[in-house]
């Protein structure tokens, strides 16, 4: 809630005031208009010292170099790993969004406000130029605010009473791009008694090719991670004749298998920058086909109005309009075959090639099949494993000087909240609210349809082709006369398609120009997988405070209740029928069926779609209402001895309900030496989004298959609870003068404790579920390795959870290269507990003719770890400390120890700098230790052979375990009488992120990829 005191007051005493909060309000003689209480309900109570809150003003942003929403973010020491960075490989949809983690817990447990009011899990929406300040409540908050703020609470609190005009626009460069920039505008009047304020951005940030980077562009003998061994240099299995009745099996389908013919040899795989592995397995590096930052751009409009109707009421209303477009984020040429058209399961042998297609004779001779006697009888040919573009990229959709398939992003966001704040005559005051925010997000995601890939094979590719099928006993059309006749075209599946890996511009020694697949051929067989969700709600909050007349020895029992409603609404719009579930197989002639099944012929009961890697997306539309009573009293029990105690429950359609309150103190020893607390519970209920029994299809990254990209399935289960947590702090603060009376010193020591149950999400990640299936080393292996040839235990619990490649596990043969896809859960699963301690300190003096400060900001974390995660009855992981670790296979991902920011601050006239110090602990790779701490140097060894030998690689020890990341950043503001100039330098000594055995070869949800920027900037008022 938003609750104000008026009345002026110098900074100085609003900061001793606070104690708690970080350095922004240290010495400025500004005055303040009004205070802004994030964490309570009773309006006309200073800020709550006992809870631990966090200020950032306008100027000391300013101070900063006006940092981004990611940028701040990406700041703060009690924060953890965001989104925002250019991340593909954490959902390309977030590029430009950002989402506050506090504690580290996960973004989806800390609640974000503007003006107190709740809004998008965003912070790119909220206009920097008509911020007044930002408040960060670093402790539980769902007593006040309702579900979802578990870890904390940060509120984006605007101006309330602008005068003027103001321009400003900076630019950042120096990082091997074309920059990045921002500009906006604001004006603000007063007429009679109302003040109105409207202000207009634009944020860009230029693309960031990985060639730019070394860490993003390394070997795969040191990073192996952004490699596959799913491409379009394939190894073939010939075929005899097809079985006149197909079956469920690869061989029962396709026929007797005859051998294997590479479509490459070691030299020409290594020609187009490929790593030789096998005869069917020429490696290929993706990552130069991706950008580490993508083109983005963020627009915002804000527009203000406050009336004083009376002498006790004020009205206001404010919206806020954001769009946040990524035109272009570019990922693989195209996605590897994880399910395709063939009636046998998996992602082997799941397409065919007759001999009839023209392209494959000259297969027939480059690969040598054809000096084979068994190639008289062969029929046709099937990839054991298969990706139509990979090596030599894919031009067909993408822009000028790429080579690859981009997918576009665009949220928009509208935030409107009006109101009255007041007091009646019995001095009770009011708050009333309406609260309208609504979220749309819009993507494409192009894969290839399997059936259309299929057909082209055989000869009926194209939009224009209309030949008729004319045996239905066998999936695909099957009609040799009119193969290839007219606009029927055949697709080339072989290397001679591809003239060379432009990134790298390396030629292909196998391509021939006469048989390229045509434009229009391409473009058909993709689908843009284009889709909207629009979610929005509604907001209706009514606040009591004042005083019960009943006197403690310390002052007056102050109250403050309410009550609160909010209704929210999902809907998926996917307009394309390939997309949206009415295609849930590859073939019309298919539907979801049991594999036991009589009729079963290769659509598994899930209905995976049309598409070899993505999922569909059947459009639902959900709801959910919330109601809610809460309350809260402040209690001056002594002079210096101050308690508050709240609680509030909180009902959800379903039935669902949750209690939860809140009791917090401080206790002033003396003058200069007080403690705080507070303890309390939270929860977080099941979104409106969520539908029991829901089947979604997508992809995750296996670590035990060299990392590769595979079908990941996750059914929400149902009777889902909401999570809960205790969320507990207590304190000190001392404040006192320095060596001298005309110093300044505060320092606040903070322990917290947070502790979820039932945690909301994955019951077990889908490759905790693969690692454990695939757990026993193949001989001659004194560890599991994670290269694909750790050996499956077929009798594991787990196992049916498993899509195994022609659907069957062999003891002792099957490995993690014979798996497509794994099915996991969305529920209550196992929770989270963290706790540690917060430091802040600052010092002020007047130094020769200005004032420095110097302040300190550190998170040390003591405990980051996991309950036990038991699915179908199994125990995956008894429970650990995740601390230390990059936690890869989580949702809250790396948990480093120590965060830290030093600044000193000098100002003397019209001229400001500050140089800041910041430091994030370095976070081990857990995928590559053994449960006793040791190094496990099996998992390090990526498979294939070194270039131009058959020698294999040795271990790679890239980002295991790669050290803290230390920056300095430089910033300078001269208020010049015409304009206001700032000029920063960031990460002065070009530092690199730490490393990490990752795509880019950093954690973009930590690190900055940018190195050293220079950054320049003008703020002009009239």
């Amino acid at each position: 809630m938003r609750h104000v005191y008026t009345g002026k007051r110098k900074s100085l005493v609003l900061a001793i005031m606070m104690a708690g909060t970080a350095l922004p309000l240290a010495a400025q003689e500004t005055e303040i208009e009004e205070v802004v209480i994030t964490g309570s309900l009773i309006r006309g109570t200073p800020l709550d010292a006992a809870l631990p809150v966090e200020v950032f003003s306008a100027a000391e942003l300013l101070e900063t170099g006006s940092p981004t929403a990611l940028d701040f973010a990406k700041t703060l020491t009690a924060g953890g790993p965001i989104t925002g960075e250019a991340y593909y490989f954490g959902g390309s949809g977030n590029t430009g969004n950002v989402s506050f983690n506090l504690r580290g817990i996960g973004s989806d447990k800390t609640l974000t406000l503007f003006n107190g009011r709740r809004t998008p899990q965003n912070a790119s929406i909220f206009p920097s130029s008509v911020t007044g300040r930002v408040e960060i409540l670093k402790d539980g908050a769902a007593v006040t605010y309702g579900a979802d703020a578990t870890g904390g609470v940060v509120n984006f609190i605007t101006e309330d009473s602008y005068q003027g005009f103001e321009l400003s626009s900076s630019y950042k460069g120096g990082f091997d791009s074309d920059g990045d920039w921002n500009v906006s505008a604001k004006g603000g009047w007063d007429v009679g008694d109302s003040n109105l304020m409207v202000a207009a951005e634009w944020d860009h940030r230029s693309r960031l090719q990985t060639k730019e980077r070394d860490f993003a562009s390394l070997p795969y003998g040191v990073n192996p991670a952004p490699w596959s061994g799913l491409t379009n240099l394939a190894g073939w299995v010939p075929r005899a004749s097809l079985p006149a009745e197909p079956g469920n099996t690869a061989n029962s389908e396709w026929g007797t298998p005859l051998g294997l013919a590479s479509d490459f040899t070691q030299s020409s795989c290594e020609a187009v920058g490929g790593v030789f592995v096998g005869a069917f397995t020429c490696n290929y590096g993706y990552i130069p086909f991706y950008n580490i930052v993508e083109e983005n751009d963020i627009y915002r409009l804000f527009g203000q109005i406050t009336t004083q109707m009376s002498d006790s009421m004020e009205f206001y209303a404010r919206t806020a309009y954001s769009r946040v477009h990524t035109p272009e984020a570019y990922g693989s040429p195209s996605q590897p075959v994880v399910r395709g058209p063939a009636q046998t399961s998996g992602l082997t042998y799941q397409l065919y090639a007759p001999v009839s297609n023209p392209y494959v004779d000259e297969f027939v001779q480059r690969s040598g099949w054809a000096n084979n006697p068994l190639s008289a009888i062969t029929q046709g040919f099937t990839p054991i494993t298969y990706r139509a573009f990979a090596h030599g990229g894919n031009d067909t959709f993408a822009g000028s000087g790429l080579h690859s398939t981009p997918n576009e992003n665009e949220a928009r966001y509208w935030h409107i909240a009006t109101g009255l704040t007041g007091e009646f005559e019995n001095q009770i005051s009011y708050d009333f609210a309406i609260t309208y925010n609504q979220v749309d997000l819009r993507s494409s995601a192009p894969d290839i349809m399997g059936g259309r890939l299929q057909n082209a094979l055989y000869g009926f590719g194209g939009p224009n082709c209309d030949a008729q099928d004319q045996d239905p006993n066998r999936l695909g059309i099957q009609n040799p006369a009119q193969a290839g006749v007219g606009d029927c075209m055949y697709w080339n599946p072989f290397a001679s398609n591809f003239a060379s890996q432009p990134e790298l511009g390396l030629a292909n020694p196998s391509y021939d120009p006469n048989l390229q697949n045509p434009l229009e051929l391409r473009e058909w067989i993709f689908n843009d997988r284009y889709g909207e969700t629009t979610s929005w709600n509604a907001t209706v909050d009514l606040v009591f405070s004042g005083q019960t007349g009943i006197e403690l020895p310390g002052g007056n029992i102050a109250w403050g209740a309410g009550l609160q409603y909010r209704d929210t609404k999902n809907r998926e719009t996917n307009p394309d029928p390939i997309y949206n579930g009415a295609t849930p197989c590859f073939w019309p002639e298919q539907r979801p069926l049991d594999p036991n099944d009589p009729e079963y012929n290769g659509c598994t009961p899930d209905g995976p779609g049309p598409f070899f890697f993505f999922g569909i997306d059947p459009p639902d539309s959900t709801k959910q209402d919330q109601r809610s009573a809460f309350g809260e009293l402040n209690l001056p029990l002594l002079d210096d001895l101050v308690m508050t105690a709240a609680v509030r429950h909180e009902a959800f359609s379903g039935d669902l309900s949750a209690t939860v309150y809140k009791v917090s103190g401080k206790y002033d020893l003396t003058d200069n030496l007080s403690f705080r607390g507070s303890y309390g519970t939270n929860y977080q209920a099941p979104g409106a989004g969520l539908s029991p029994g829901e089947v979604n299809n997508g992809v995750n990254s296996y670590t035990i298959a060299g990392g590769d990209w595979r079908g990941a399935t996750t059914i929400t289960a149902t009777g889902i609870e909401p999570e809960t947590a205790t969320v507990w702090s207590t304190g000190a603060i001392w404040q006192s003068e320095g060596f001298d009376v005309s110093h300044s010193f505060q320092f606040i020591l903070d322990y917290f404790s947070i502790e979820t149950e039932d945690e909301l999400g994955l019951l077990a990640s889908a490759n905790d579920i693969a690692s454990s299936v695939f757990s026993i080393a193949p001989d001659g292996s004194g560890s599991v390795p994670t290269n694909r040839t750790a050996l499956a235990d077929c009798s594991h619990p787990l196992v049916g959870r498993v899509q195994f490649n022609g659907g069957v596990c062999n003891q002792g043969v099957t490995t993690a290269n014979d798996f497509a896809n794994i099915t996991t859960e969305f529920g209550n699963g196992p929770g989270q507990t963290t706790n540690g301690f917060d430091v802040q300190a600052r010092y002020s003096f007047p130094a020769f003719a200005g004032d420095m400060r110097l302040g300190l900001t550190l998170t040390k974390v003591e405990e980051f770890s996991f309950g036990e995660t038991v699915l179908d009855g199994f125990q995956l992981d008894p429970g650990d400390d995740r601390l230390g670790t990059l936690n890869f296979a989580t949702i809250a991902q790396a948990a480093p120890e120590w965060r830290a920011n030093l600044n000193v601050n000098y100002g003397q006239g019209d001229h400001n700098f500050r140089f800041v110090l910041s430091y994030i602990d370095g976070v081990k790779d857990e995928r590559y230790y053994n449960d006793d701490g040791s190094v496990n140097e099996a998992a390090l060894v990526p498979g294939g052979f070194q270039p131009g030998t058959t020698t294999p690689f040795g271990p790679s020890y890239y980002g295991v375990d790669p050290g803290g990341w230390l920056s300095g950043d430089l910033h300078w503001v001269w208020d010049h009488e015409w304009a206001s100039f700032s000029a920063s330098v960031t990460n002065i000594t070009d530092e690199a992120p730490p490393a990490s055995r990752q795509e880019f070869g950093y954690d973009p949800r930590i690190g900055n990829p940018l190195g050293r920027v220079f950054e320049v900037g003008v703020r002009k008022t009239f």
